[in-house]
């Protein structure tokens, strides 16, 4: 049997696979598509800012954006004592708009 061809290197699946797996969790989305949601290209949100618009404790959070951080999804600027997140890959806004497309169709 011949193997399955795809449009895509193996290594960028795995790696489209890995992101995909950082996304999975819905509080991660929620983070991802309120950053998404500003003005501008390069929308920055404290902590504060964002546990407070998605009404999650302050330590988890964290925890989330930390996951995102490490895996390359978000990036953080620290000024004085706050950090703001923005993201470090928008394009990821586009994967979430199909998404929802799809799940208000299902």
């Amino acid at each position: 049997m011949k193997p399955l061809l795809s449009r895509v290197e193996a290594q960028q699946l795995d790696r489209a696979a890995a992101m995909l797996k950082v996304l999975s969790h819905p509080k991660r989305l929620a983070i991802v598509d309120l950053l998404g949601k500003g003005k501008g290209k390069d929308n920055q949100l404290s902590v504060t800012d964002i546990y407070q618009a998605l009404d999650l404790p302050q330590a988890i959070a964290s925890q989330h954006l930390i996951t995102l951080k490490d895996r390359g999804v978000l990036k953080s600027t620290k000024v004085g004592t706050k950090i703001y997140y923005s993201l470090a890959v928008p394009q990821l806004l586009k994967v979430i708009d199909t998404l929802e497309d799809y799940s208000s169709k299902v």
